[in-house]
């Protein structure tokens, strides 16, 4: 799925690893938890994660993406966690060792991004991390680890960063060729594999948040809390699709599902998706509901009915039919009074009913349509203006950006997961 780098990286910090309802704890459990605190969770390389690095994580997690899900195992959360704190470590071993900074304007840009992401008023992180008795540390540091680490993968790639124009170009014509065929409107739940030795329990994680969603779990809840991906900020939206844009896994998958519907976990090369089709539709160039219509009613006022109303029905629409400009039909109601035109406004054609829309979108402009009889008045309807929407097929600067993110997103999952395999890495939890 296209993504921001510097956002998904803090979407990973945050919503990748599964969030869980914390268990608290019995007053008779004060000891053990003195003994978990004071002992060692992990060695990476020369660095040690405490256990009181795990508990002040498991505490930031659970106030700031509270789980639907229930009945966890402790052993099963607590272990997520650590996995998320050691990978954590060795991004932060990699920027230390590049000597990457991170600036303060950088870290606030970030910090703006959370309060967006948990819906919290702006310039008032600080005072919810106080509120909650969070560990400030702990939360700041999850920001600067995270972007020394952006600016590391960015560092390291730069030279296959470069896209050529054949690339752009290949991406839009596919697109163009695309016109006319399906197309879905994705939301998405994303836990990723960052290293073989985790892929069954990622595995057994994604089947968890499955069953939850079918029994009745709010899919955009659940999307908020474990995704790892930007989206997770928009409650999963992740935007439309057309075949051949996912991995043929996933296409296979969505065609197997009927709008509302979720996809059972699939398993990519980078990870497994939970899919929701939201809505499907045929691919246009520009999406005619938003297409903006100004449109005038011209009525006519018969004397009285006869029997030779169709006569006089087929004479005005055969005068009608010589009108060119919506001008030419107000200088008309200005001359003959028995006409009368009104400007009805502005609509967007998703605003009209059905038969309407069919008649304003096929209608030249200023030119008036077939005239209706309604008993004593006849009444048409002209089209002054129409307005186009931006197209549905990307500028050059969009899909630029979107291949080059797709890109450095996927080298950063190959970076992360060299680092691990080449480092000493202990569990003692």
């Amino acid at each position: 799925m296209k993504t921001n780098l510097k956002t998904k990286q803090l979407s990973l910090s945050f919503g990748h690893i599964a969030i869980f309802t914390l268990m608290l704890l019995s007053p008779q459990a004060t000891e053990a938890e003195e003994r978990t605190r004071l002992s060692i969770a992990a060695v990476v390389n020369d660095k040690v994660i405490t256990g009181s690095d795990l508990q002040k994580r498991l505490k930031l997690i659970s106030i700031m993406s509270p789980s639907q899900m229930s009945r966890i195992k402790e052993r099963q959360l607590q272990n997520e966690v650590l996995n998320q704190l050691i990978n954590e470590e060795l991004q932060n071993q990699e920027v230390i060792r590049l000597k990457i900074k991170v600036s303060e304007k950088e870290i606030n840009n970030a910090k703006r991004l959370m309060e967006q992401r948990f819906k919290l008023p702006r310039n008032t992180l600080n005072e919810f991390i106080i509120k909650n008795k969070l560990d400030y540390n702990d939360v700041i540091s999850q920001i600067e680890i995270s972007l020394g680490w952006t600016l590391a993968v960015q560092r390291k790639f730069s030279n296959y960063l470069t896209i050529s124009d054949e690339e752009v170009a290949e991406v839009i014509n596919r697109l163009r060729d695309n016109i006319g065929k399906e197309r879905y409107l994705i939301s998405e739940i994303f836990l990723p594999v960052e290293y073989v030795e985790n892929e069954n329990e990622v595995r057994a994680r994604a089947k968890k948040l499955h069953n939850s969603i079918v029994n009745g779990a709010d899919f955009r809840k659940v999307a908020r809390d474990y995704s790892a991906t930007a989206s997770a900020m928009d409650s999963g939206r992740a935007g439309w699709f057309l075949t051949g844009q996912l991995s043929p896994k996933l296409d296979l998958a969505l065609q197997k599902i009927k709008i509302g519907g979720i996809t059972t976990p699939v398993k990519t090369n980078s990870g497994f998706h939970i899919l929701k089709l939201e809505r499907k539709t045929v691919f246009k160039e520009f999406d005619e509901m938003k297409v903006k219509v100004n449109l005038i009613e011209t009525r006519i006022t018969t004397s009285k009915p006869d029997n030779n109303s169709q006569k006089k029905l087929n004479s005005l629409k055969n005068f009608l039919s010589k009108i060119k400009t919506c001008g030419e039909l107000e200088k008309l109601s200005q001359i003959n009074k028995s006409y009368t035109t009104s400007n009805l406004g502005n609509f967007l054609v998703g605003e009209l009913s059905s038969n309407l829309r069919e008649i304003v979108m096929q209608s030249k402009i200023g030119v008036p349509n077939n005239p209706v009889k309604r008993g004593r008045e006849i009444s048409t309807i002209t089209v002054c203006n129409r307005t186009t929407p931006p197209s549905n097929i990307p500028d050059d600067e969009t899909v630029l950006r979107n291949l080059r993110g797709e890109r450095i997103e996927s080298m950063a999952r190959k970076y992360l997961r060299n680092l691990r395999q080449s480092a000493f890495v202990e569990k003692r939890f």
